[in-house]
């Protein structure tokens, strides 16, 4: 084929053209210029936030090659109605629920997420403990446990759920609150955790043959009724302290101390005078008083009355605003103030289901009964506080009635 100088000039044309357009250097540039993500890591997995609040999230991403021309990302998030991220990845919290933030490259071809939780505002639990290690329990029995629970927060806010757990079922069961009931001989661990901040406490809990017995104490606090406490806590016991509200003048630090250690504590009124011989206005004055400096010590009022002498009238049952508490063995310890005395007296008169009258204001009361203490533990005695003892047998107790143990019947 005869190529003509007209044909020549036109295929140099069409060469110049696609030069121009298509330069063989810049298309093989281009190619190498685009530097793809390679990966995305998140420096949050997971986000919990209260409704309003904010957080920052930052995104980690590696590439294909080490060109300049780096590929973008983005932010998205699944429900803007729960959670929103700005191009910043700052987070805000909408409403309650669950939701996703997404980290995808442009391309679509990487794509990491983080859940985000939102709830409700509520006070966080700081710390929780059991003023016990380990408890004892016969089968059948319920007791319902009682551990010290510190929050932060706004009072108007509800305080975070809590969660129970056993870690036998077949031993003992544990309600949502807090009840636990033996199952059978054995032992568990109940456990109790914060449900978001993750703060948990565990008591040791052996079912076994058991007698529940409540020790309480008189007219104090003194200068004994810390040893007294240490001594409970050492032997994993309770007791209930009638505080009488001239003494907790002198001690609150004491009073501060047993109620921290989580025992119980009930008024003996402010002065120690015979509320059946009193006015009604001195009657409800001495009671009045005596739960103020209480709560005044400790931040919360009392739970229980036990009135001087165990004395009361119709007056004293209508002001008294809380159960009143008898007691079903006298030691006697105030009479005979010797060591070995209160121990014996102790040992030879207790039995299970008593209320047990003592004096933490006596040393030999104190150190008769510190003696006593690990015997009675080891005659399987459970010392619960006077509240426990009677929620343990099953009956509620009622304001302004008096009580004389839950197997004796009302005098």
């Amino acid at each position: 084929m005869k190529i003509t100088k007209n044909k020549v000039i036109s295929i140099f044309i069409i060469i110049a053209v696609i030069v121009t357009f298509f330069p063989y250097e810049n298309s093989i540039k281009s190619s190498e210029t685009i530097n793809n993500i390679k990966t995305i890591k998140l420096s949050k997995n997971s986000v919990n936030l209260t409704t309003g609040k904010k957080t920052v999230i930052s995104a980690k991403v590696s590439y294909t090659n080490d060109n300049e021309d780096l590929e973008k990302y983005n932010w998205t998030t699944d429900d803007k109605n729960i959670a929103t991220i700005d191009k910043n990845g700052i987070i805000t919290a909408v409403a309650n629920g669950t939701t996703y933030i997404l980290c995808s490259s442009k391309s679509n071809k990487v794509v990491v997420r983080c859940k985000v939780v939102v709830r409700n505002p509520y006070n966080k639990v700081s710390s929780i403990s059991f003023p016990q290690k380990s408890i004892r329990l016969n089968i059948e029995d319920k007791r319902k446990l009682e551990p010290a629970i510190k929050i932060t927060g706004n009072k108007t806010y509800t305080t975070e759920p809590i969660e129970w757990s056993s870690s036998n079922n077949k031993v003992a069961k544990v309600s949502s609150k807090g009840v636990v009931k033996g199952k059978t001989n054995g032992t568990a661990y109940i456990t109790i955790k914060s449900k978001f901040s993750g703060k948990k406490a565990t008591v040791k809990l052996t079912v076994t043959p058991t007698k529940y017995i409540a020790f309480t104490f008189d007219d104090g606090p003194g200068v004994y009724t810390k040893k007294l406490v240490n001594a409970l806590k050492k032997y994993d016991s309770k007791a209930t302290f009638f505080a009488l509200g001239r003494s907790v003048a002198k001690h609150k630090s004491a009073l501060a101390y047993a109620h921290a250690n989580g025992m119980e504590i009930g008024t003996h009124t402010y002065s120690h005078k015979n509320l059946k011989k009193c006015s009604k206005s001195t009657i409800k004055k001495e009671i009045k008083d005596g739960k103020k400096i209480i709560k005044d010590t400790i931040g919360v009022y009392p739970t229980l009355l036990r009135p001087p002498y165990g004395n009361y009238n119709k007056t004293v049952s209508k002001n008294a605003g809380v159960p009143m508490i008898y007691w079903s063995v006298d030691t006697l310890d105030w009479k005979h103030k010797k060591t070995k005395y209160v121990d014996k007296s102790i040992m030879r008169q207790s039995k299970g289901w008593d209320i047990v009258l003592l004096h933490d204001i006596h040393k030999t009361s104190v150190n008769g009964f510190i003696k006593a203490l690990p015997k009675l533990k080891k005659k399987n005695y459970e010392l619960v506080t006077v509240s426990e003892l009677y929620q343990i047998y099953g009956k509620k107790m009622k304001p302004g009635v008096m009580y004389y143990g839950p197997m004796i019947k009302r005098k």
